[in-house]
């Protein structure tokens, strides 16, 4: 059966109302560290699990401008939670790294988040828990590709189709 335009806006706005109760969540349990803000969160989980790279790479990644990841990995740096150093293949980049005391923060940060998702959903087993992660984590590749794939003015036109 194939979805009908409702069905497309309905799901707009649920995952327009799960970023927001995301963002809500992340907001809470980063809150109280460092005093950053949930976005730096992410970005500190990203090279805690990609290792040191270059600031472009997290932005390309990211799908952002380098100026907003230069902006977060100076937040970063300012809380001692990441590193820099010169890239040895080219001195005018720098590669950047999480700290043992950026590991020690996410650590934290995780076990809010968890503990935060546990106590909203505790009434999901781990059978709904894994069937979330699975059609969350499909469509996370295939918005994600759609967005790589898709030139700025395209993807434009398709957005100004959803409000």
């Amino acid at each position: 059966m194939e979805t009908t335009s409702h069905g497309w806006l309905d799901l707009a706005r649920e995952l327009r109302t799960l970023g927001q109760l995301i963002h809500a969540g992340r907001q809470r349990a980063w809150s109280s560290s460092h005093g950053l803000a949930p976005a730096v969160a992410g970005l500190l989980a990203e090279l805690a699990a990609h290792g040191e790279c270059r600031i472009s790479a997290l932005a390309r990644h990211r799908l952002v401008d380098v100026s907003v990841i230069s902006r977060q990995i100076a937040q970063l740096e300012r809380a001692g939670l990441v590193a820099r150093r010169p890239d040895p293949s080219d001195g005018r980049v720098a590669l950047v790294r999480i700290t043992e005391s950026g590991r020690e923060a996410l650590r934290h940060w995780r076990d809010a988040q968890i503990s935060w998702l546990h106590h909203a959903l505790s009434k999901w087993d781990e059978g709904a828990v894994r069937t979330a992660c699975a059609v969350l984590g499909a469509m996370n590749d295939e918005l994600h590709e759609a967005l790589t794939a898709t030139g700025p003015t395209e993807l434009t036109d398709v957005l100004e189709g959803i409000t």
